[in-house]
């Protein structure tokens, strides 16, 4: 299996969010040292929500313009102590402490 991906702060990130078993051993390889080709990854084949996408000034206005009308429409509002309970759940994070 091979499995593309990102250094972010340190940390590698696989691009195509792999979900990899806990403890597993892993053989990295820097592409600058890597001797067989690589994908030229320009700026057209990243997805925009990658992070390494170039920033786009006129996607992420959009995109906080949508945010704020679904918020004004009541579409996506949910107290803030819910949704850390559920981020907590999903990602396994343990119990919320008390307020």
């Amino acid at each position: 299996m091979t499995i593309t991906g990102t250094v972010v702060n340190g940390a590698v990130v696989p691009d195509a969010g792999t979900d990899l078993p806990e403890g597993a051993r892993m053989l990295m390889t820097l592409v600058e040292e890597c001797e067989e080709d690589w994908p030229d990854f320009t700026d057209e084949t990243f997805p925009p929500d990658h992070p390494m996408a170039p920033y786009n000034r006129a996607v992420e206005m959009a995109i906080l313009k949508e945010s704020l009308e679904s918020v004004k429409n009541g579409e996506v509002c949910i107290p803030l102590r819910q949704a850390f309970e559920e981020l907590s759940k999903k990602h396994g994070l343990g119990p919320m402490p008390p307020e």
